[in-house]
């Protein structure tokens, strides 16, 4: 990988494109955060009920979460690809608490969330 990417990339998910989107990777997007809008949950049931979703790095992050703190309790409308590659695909998804981007990334396993947060559109403004 050229060096200029990697520096634009810090996170090493190269950054996604407008394009046409793996359906399975929108359905993926999906069930993690109906999993993850769950702050009613004690903290092992949650994170075992979001961790199949996850790739491992971000599982072991998502450890560390409060499921109280979490303020989405239920999927409002159905997940977006905003934007794909053939390994990538970026996801909005409708909450109670806002739209959420969903990372997905393409493994051995299929589609699996890298990582969540607020569109940054929602951000910005």
């Amino acid at each position: 990988m050229p060096a200029e990417t990697l520096a634009a990339d810090p996170d090493g998910v190269l950054r996604a494109t407008p394009g046409t989107a793996d359906p399975a990777a929108v359905t993926a997007a999906l069930r993690f955060v109906r999993a993850w809008a769950r702050p009613d949950l004690p903290a092992e049931r949650w994170l075992a009920g979001v961790r199949p979703y996850a790739v491992p790095a971000y599982a072991d992050r998502l450890a560390t979460v409060v499921p109280a703190n979490v303020p989405a309790t239920r999927v409002t409308g159905a997940g977006r690809a905003v934007a794909a590659t053939a390994q990538r695909v970026d996801v909005d998804v409708s909450t109670d608490a806002g739209v959420l981007r969903v990372v997905c990334v393409r493994g051995d396993a299929g589609w699996l969330v890298a990582t969540l947060g607020v569109r940054e559109e929602a951000a910005a403004r």
